[in-house]
């Protein structure tokens, strides 16, 4: 009896050792995960413009090196133009402080700052927003934005309009209805008609499965809501 016992334990033992040896081995053979199908990024570092407090983005890693350097050349112009928008703003200080009466009250100095964010990056499709933030006196300062949509094959700048293809009804209204949803108080529009899609005027980025809408402040809503962003899924503009 106690040999058997013996023999049934040394099976045992060798049963889990040849089991741990297949694991072990499934995994040192295992294949690599591949990226997944549906996300590739463009590679992005950040630059600094010579003399200036202005930090901008370019692209390197596309696969048409023409389309590449017209994106970086696009960056780096709007990097130039927010430069010279702070400099406009430190003389206009100047003229400011030297017409400054002390009783006016305490000088409040000017401020600018200059961000960017990649809002998004992935198949082709990239897109950049540059804020400038500026103080010249009063109860707050003002941001503005400036929105570069790219495709990344082409290195051409992608016109909303061309995306929702005359569907500019159907975008203002599904539109209105998210801004009342998120923004409930603070929105100041009373139609989805005051919503301009122009391509001119319209602040936007690529999204998943849709676009994202960007308003000015005070564009849509009150200051306390900043600049309100809204999704559009793609069905409602295709």
């Amino acid at each position: 009896m106690k040999k058997l016992v013996y023999y049934f334990l040394l099976l045992l033992m060798i049963g889990s050792i040849n089991f741990s040896f297949t694991l072990s081995s499934n995994a040192e053979t295992k294949t690599p995960i591949k990226e997944n199908a549906l996300t590739r990024h463009i590679k992005i570092s950040e630059q600094k413009l010579n003399d200036a407090p202005i930090k901008y983005p370019q692209i390197s890693g596309a696969p048409n090196s023409t389309a590449q350097q017209t994106i970086n050349n696009l960056l780096k112009q709007g990097a130039d133009t927010a430069n010279n928008n702070r400099l406009k703003l430190l003389e206009d200080e100047k003229e400011a402080k030297a017409k400054w009466d002390s009783s006016q009250g305490p000088w409040r100095p000017y401020e600018y700052v200059f961000t960017y964010k990649v809002l998004y990056n992935n198949l082709d499709k990239l897109s950049i927003i540059y804020n400038e933030y500026s103080y010249t006196g009063g109860a707050h300062g003002m941001t503005s934005g400036t929105t570069n949509n790219f495709d990344v094959k082409t290195g051409e700048i992608v016109p909303l309009s061309k995306l929702i293809n005359e569907n500019t009804k159907s975008v203002q209204e599904y539109a209105y209805q998210q801004l009342q949803k998120k923004y409930k108080g603070y929105v100041l529009i009373k139609s989805p008609n005051e919503i301009d899609l122009s391509d001119k005027n319209r602040l936007w980025a690529f999204d998943h499965a849709g676009i994202k809408l960007i308003f000015k402040e005070y564009e849509v809503a009150a200051y306390a809501a900043g600049m309100p962003e809204v999704f559009i899924p793609v069905q409602v503009y295709q």
